[in-house]
């Protein structure tokens, strides 16, 4: 389940955010979407870890749509299933919050 410790496994949400003052984009881009993995003991613990991550960027959590453990995700292409989970496989050997690419969306 990808995971160092026994009682930290890896956990993933998907997170749509926005850039909030001081952040590198605020006012060039209104926000986006962004897959994000780490090693955690719940769900609360890691929505506590993505919380810190966040704020410490200076974006917004505007909403997210689910986290849940990183375990057997079904991918519907084989590119895809390699490809994140690569991405889970780093998450289980760091204490970090690590990303997928940002998808982002611009200001009206």
């Amino acid at each position: 389940m990808y995971s160092n410790y026994s009682s930290r496994l890896v956990y993933w949400a998907n997170v749509e955010f926005s850039y909030e003052p001081g952040s590198r984009h605020h006012g060039e881009y209104e926000g986006g979407f962004v897959y994000c993995f780490v090693q955690a003991s719940d769900a609360r613990d890691a929505l506590e870890q993505f919380q810190i991550e966040f704020a410490g960027r200076k974006l917004g959590i505007r909403f997210i749509e689910f986290i849940s453990l990183y375990a057997d995700v079904p991918w519907q292409s084989e590119k895809d299933q390699l490809h994140y989970d690569k991405i889970a496989a780093r998450a289980s050997t760091s204490e970090e919050v690590i990303f997928d690419s940002f998808e982002i969306y611009e200001r009206r």
